[in-house]
């Protein structure tokens, strides 16, 4: 797969995975007992970005294109720097 074709299916995917937790989480609250589906769901939403960082990085290495890796590999380094800022503040 080709960079633009593996990053655009695990978004998709991601996001496709994410709502249907959503989905039903949104049933079982009705019924009184989904809101952590609810928040897995959200939580699967919100990482899906960062996993198709993830995965464009690891398609930019394969074809070593030096520069946009360096790119792709500081936009993580400064996600998980502001992931953990916020975990600790």
């Amino acid at each position: 797969m080709s960079l633009n074709s593996e990053t655009a299916w695990i978004l998709k995917t991601e996001t496709s995975i994410g709502l249907c937790i959503m989905a039903v989480g949104l049933v079982a609250s009705i019924l009184g007992f989904g809101d952590l589906l609810m928040q897995v769901g959200i939580l699967v939403l919100i990482f899906a970005p960062v996993l198709g960082v993830i995965v464009s990085t690891k398609c930019l290495i394969q074809e070593k294109d030096r520069k946009w890796s360096c790119v792709a590999i500081a936009l993580i380094v400064i996600l998980v720097v502001g992931m953990v800022i916020s975990y600790f503040t």
